[in-house]
């Protein structure tokens, strides 16, 4: 069995045999094998745009015997999901800017569901999401290193599912999950100096609203 990160091992519970899934921006196809190894899924589209980095794929695909298991697709983002009749798209390990420009494309309109894995402006990821008729049902921090991700989880909605912009900011999902506790705490340290040299309004309500889930999480801790 393939060794993986925890980052990566992090995203295997979001993902169903049934699912025809794509992983875009696969690198060197690790989580992908990881999950036919493992049973997870049968079969798995990977896909990036540098060849170089789609070989490094394509040579550990071979290695481990799952050319019959993992289809390498070099493309750019999305605009060749339809030809594998794709449900689902994974994205980890990217910003949320390259998940955006990765996405945003009318291919997305086929997609039920997505798994993102993304360190910076969650912000617009989500309202992205919320945009484009999705729904988010699960978050998860997950540190790697010096760095923070944070997982999202999402599916097409019936109907479009509006969040407050504090809720864009901080998260719908795990601003109410107490594992979440020392993430808010460290936040609030954040926008507190923030504060403390802008004495802006903005950043002083952002600071109030951590400090109602902080106190929420902490209630939610005790019980």
């Amino acid at each position: 069995m393939i060794k993986i990160s925890e980052r990566l091992r992090s995203l295997v519970k979001y993902i169903n045999s049934e699912d025809k899934l794509m992983d875009v921006g696969c690198d060197h196809a690790l989580l992908d094998i990881y999950l036919v190894q493992s049973n997870t899924i049968d079969k798995v589209v990977v896909c990036d745009v540098n060849p170089n980095a789609l070989q490094n794929g394509i040579n550990n695909i071979e290695k481990y015997e799952l050319t019959n298991n993992i289809i390498p697709v070099l493309g750019y983002g999305i605009e060749k999901a339809n030809i594998y009749h794709i449900d689902t798209v994974l994205i980890s390990g990217l910003g949320s800017k390259n998940i955006i420009e990765i996405l945003d494309g009318p291919n997305l309109n086929s997609i039920y569901k997505l798994i993102l894995q993304s360190n910076n402006n969650h912000y617009e990821l989500r309202k992205f999401l919320a945009e484009k008729g999705f729904i988010i049902y699960d978050e998860e921090v997950v540190k790697d290193g010096k760095k923070t991700y944070i997982n999202i989880f999402a599916v097409r909605g019936e109907y479009p599912k509006v969040y407050s912009e504090l809720e864009y900011e901080f998260g719908p999902i795990m601003s109410k999950d107490p594992v979440n506790l020392e993430y808010y705490r460290q936040l609030l340290e954040n926008y507190e100096d923030l504060l403390f040299s802008t004495r802006s309004d903005e950043i002083r309500t952002k600071v109030k609203y951590l400090e109602q889930i902080i106190d929420s999480l902490v209630k939610a801790n005790d019980l």
